[in-house]
């Protein structure tokens, strides 16, 4: 795992060492067969599956398995919770790296972070001594955050999951603006975009799932820690199983 650094003019803070992230919550099996995909579940398996081939991935071949709700079916996350869940996570990586208490508290004030922690992230940025699995979660937290900056129209687009997400960067666009600001300035994409994100990374994870399980490298030079956290934050989005953040699972 690589070390991640980030570097904002007042704020240097130096990344975990490395540590993995905690599986999140997955069940690994057969995917539901014989399901009746509508036109636009479909077509958004073709795009997935040319984007899997160009990126020499393999992919679940069944055409009635393994889908996407349809954008009928699907009910997206509000663009203020989305807003919301991206400060918090802003702010849970941020502690990760090791920031001082004042600092983390100066921060709280002005973007009201308190109130939009969940339970577990709670736990984390009150414990005297957090774990290093606990500090691994929060610094690789930072995947999550730029998918929902993606969401909201902050990060133009996803990039092939291969590596770490630029942090500095991303951490920037929130330095940059007050909470007001920034919440004014987002933009919800739309519900086809995020469908479309949401079933890629469904195959990118069960790809990267089964080279695990066959005790590989995963494919096409994957990431498979970014990708299982990208599919945490996207699940969320599209309000999968109808998951709080804490719970959220990454089903393959």
């Amino acid at each position: 795992m690589m070390k991640r650094y980030v570097f904002l003019a007042l704020l240097p803070l130096l990344s975990c060492q490395g540590q993995q992230p905690a599986d999140s919550p997955t069940r690994v099996g057969v995917p539901v067969e014989h399901v009746v995909a509508t036109k636009d579940q479909q077509a958004r398996r073709a795009q997935s599956e040319a984007y899997c081939k160009a990126h020499g991935v393999p992919y679940y071949k069944n055409p009635t398995a393994m889908l996407t709700d349809s954008e009928a079916e699907a009910t997206l996350r509000t663009q203020d919770e989305v807003v919301d869940r991206a400060l918090a996570l802003c702010f849970i990586g941020l502690k990760s790296e090791g920031m001082s208490l004042t600092q983390l508290a100066e921060i709280d004030r002005a973007y009201h972070i308190s109130p939009k922690l969940t339970p577990n992230e709670r736990a984390y940025v009150t414990a005297p001594h957090p774990t290093e699995q606990q500090q691994a979660d929060a610094n690789w937290r930072y995947e999550g955050l730029h998918v929902l900056l993606w969401a909201v129209g902050y990060v133009p687009a996803l990039a092939y999951p291969d590596r770490m997400c630029e942090v500095a960067s991303d951490v920037k666009i929130i330095h940059d603006l007050s909470e007001a600001q920034f919440r004014a300035r987002a933009k919800l994409r739309s519900k086809k975009e995020i469908l479309d994100q949401a079933d890629l990374i469904l195959r990118l994870d069960w790809a990267c799932t089964e080279a695990r399980l066959k005790k590989q490298p995963a494919p096409g030079g994957l990431s498979s820690d970014a990708v299982v956290e990208r599919h945490h934050a996207l699940n969320w989005l599209m309000q999968y199983g109808d998951q709080e953040w804490d719970d959220v699972s990454t089903d393959t």
